[in-house]
């Protein structure tokens, strides 16, 4: 077989969304997010009254590398013990996240970037979008829907500045450490 070639079987098996490599990955990405949670380790974010934790750093990279369906798992997982006690909103800002991650790195970062140093501050830009566009307003707007609590739309956005700053530099660091060949997507 001529080199850089895949088997038609391989090729579609990559470009599909479900694989039990996929679903492990998610799981383990997922659990790990979890055991964050679970295990307290909170950051307060002086100045507000936001707490966060170090969990963004398992479910971006769970979630990009494994697609959308691994974005659900890797959402559902991250988002359901809620250290704030407010499960439902988290659950809508994570899995919203998840599946952009799951979507933004094989069809728009890895797609157009994969052999550039463009790769760096596209990876940055999507953790950015990922808290501004999706997290934040699904906890926002969670919170308002399933709590009825008021919307604490600037204390939110800039309460989130901290931790949206530290992953996208820390997950971008990462990245830059991670060899080209194992930044494929799994889908």
């Amino acid at each position: 077989m001529p080199e850089g070639k895949m088997p038609k079987e391989k090729a579609a098996e990559r470009d599909s969304p479900f694989s039990i490599k996929i679903l492990i990955v998610s799981f383990i990405f997922g659990v790990i997010a979890l055991g964050v949670v679970l295990g307290g380790l909170l950051l307060p974010i002086p100045g507000t009254t936001v707490k966060t934790d170090p969990r963004e750093l398992f479910t971006t990279y769970g979630a990009a590398f494994s697609g959308p369906i691994g974005g659900i798992i890797v959402g559902i997982l991250a988002g359901i013990a809620e250290p704030n006690g407010i499960p439902l909103a988290s659950l809508l800002g994570h899995i919203a996240g998840c599946l952009w991650m799951g979507f933004a790195y094989k069809k728009i970062i890895y797609k157009r970037f994969a052999s550039s140093y463009l790769i760096f501050p596209a990876w940055f830009a999507a953790i950015l979008i990922y808290y501004y566009v999706f997290v934040i307003p699904g906890f926002i707007i969670g919170l308002a829907w399933f709590y009825n609590q008021p919307l604490l739309i600037m204390e939110m956005l800039l309460g989130g500045l901290p931790e949206a700053l530290l992953t996208s530099i820390v997950t971008t660091l990462a990245l830059f450490a991670i060899p080209k060949a194992y930044r494929k997507p799994l889908w």
